[in-house]
This record gives C-alpha cells, sequence and structure tokens, in this order.
C-alpha cells in the first residue's frame, strides 16, 4: 500500500475522511427563551360599547378594551373579569385589552344600580350625627348599631367592624365614605332619604372580603341604617 502524502494526509483529516471513526462537533446549544409572564387582572364593572370592542369601565371610571369571544355578555351586564392582558390587539381603547378566562354577572353597587336611590339627599355633618341601626323588625335604638360624632378635628364613628371595637373618619364631599384604618378598605356612604344611611361595600375593590359592621353583612347592595330620634 503506498503511503499517503503527508500533506495529502493533513487535508484529508481535515476535511474527517481518515480511517478512524470520529464523534460529530458538538455545538453549543442556546438555552430556550424564558417564556413571556402573562399578567393576570381581576376588575369589575359595567360593560359598555366601545369603539372597536365592548369596554368595561370601573367604577372608579378606568376603562379595559374586552375581547369577549363567545363570553354571553354585553353592554349594560355589571361583571367581575378575570384574564390576561392581551399582548397585542385590534381594540385601540382603553388602559389594556382583557381576554376573558373568568367572568361572573355580579349585583352592582346601588349608586351604580340606581343613581336616583340617593334621592337627591347631601350628607351633611346635621344629616350623619347621631345613632343609627340596621333597619328590620329587630331593630332597636336601646342598642345602636353604631355612633357618629363631631368632634373639634373630625366627623367619628364608633362602631364594631368584624366582632371588634373600631373608631374612624367619617369623611364628606364628592365621595362620602367612612376612612378605615388599614387594613379596612374605605366604605362609601350615601343617604337613603329621607333618613336613611346606605353604608356600601367598596367601589373599586374586586376582591373585596365582605366586612361586617356590628353584625351587618356590607356586601352587595350594602347595609342601611335608620337614624335613633333624639
Amino acid at each position: 500500500m503506498r503511503p499517503i502524502p503527508a500533506a495529502l494526509a493533513s487535508a484529508l483529516f481535515a476535511i474527517g475522511v481518515t480511517g478512524c471513526d470520529t464523534a460529530p462537533s458538538e455545538q453549543p446549544v442556546e438555552p430556550s427563551p424564558s417564556p413571556v409572564e402573562t399578567e393576570m387582572i381581576t376588575v369589575e364593572g359595567r360593560i359598555m360599547e366601545g369603539t372597536e370592542c365592548p369596554v368595561l369601565v370601573t367604577p372608579d371610571g378606568a376603562r379595559y378594551a374586552l375581547a369577549l369571544g363567545e363570553a354571553d355578555f354585553g353592554p349594560g351586564d355589571y361583571v367581575r373579569f378575570t384574564g390576561p392582558r392581551a399582548q397585542a390587539s385590534v381594540c385601540m381603547e382603553g388602559e389594556a385589552t382583557l381576554t376573558p378566562d373568568y367572568i361572573e354577572s355580579i349585583d352592582p353597587p346601588a349608586r351604580d344600580r340606581d343613581p336616583a336611590r340617593a334621592g337627591g339627599i347631601a350628607l351633611d355633618v346635621a344629616y350623619i350625627t347621631g345613632a343609627w341601626v340596621a333597619e328590620g323588625v329587630d331593630a332597636t335604638c336601646d342598642r345602636p348599631d353604631f355612633e357618629i360624632s363631631k368632634s373639634p378635628g373630625a366627623i367619628v364613628i364608633e362602631t364594631r367592624v368584624n366582632g371588634t371595637p373600631e373608631t374612624a373618619r367619617v369623611v364628606l364631599g364628592d365621595y362620602p365614605r367612612i376612612d378605615w384604618d388599614d387594613p379596612l378598605p374605605d366604605t362609601p356612604i350615601e343617604a337613603r332619604g329621607p333618613d336613611g344611611l346606605a353604608v356600601l361595600r367598596p367601589a373599586t375593590d374586586a376582591a373585596y372580603d365582605p366586612m361586617e359592621i356590628a353584625g351587618h353583612r356590607i356586601a352587595g347592595d350594602g347595609a342601611v341604617f335608620v337614624k335613633c330620634a333624639g
């Protein structure tokens, strides 16, 4: 057998033509990019007509376009909506476009259901100060559910929340509410005229865990209290 010239042998070796098996060269593998995390969001509000898509308007005025698909909801429905923010959408409206992962019909806050229910009565110090008891056949002013009084620096409510004595500030003006200490959420209040006071569930907290004021559950349409005489 004729010897292979050194130059030729070097060339054959360089292109892998030799009499020996060689393992294929290993190529570095780029790690797969991590999947993009999808942000889930839960909001509640009323579905309205939009420019391109339906729009969910929350009680505090935020707007989200909805890619409802085959979901059996439409304008006028008050819903709680859970879903991811769409990465891209033709719905060019609102803070983001949401696609449904879970959607359900829920009771709206009283002020959303019928703005006239407040009777056109603006809350003021004279209206809210005094002792209050939840309306019903068992109502008795011998044991008021809460009392509201005017102190030098604030209007104050004294009651029991979830069984614990609590004192909080009552705020009037454009957004009347009871300003509880954290972690309790603020609760809106409105006249339920001519002599009632409704304590409502928070308007903007979709994950609200209902509280009890003097043993009365604040959920859905809220709880209505009547003022004791004297």
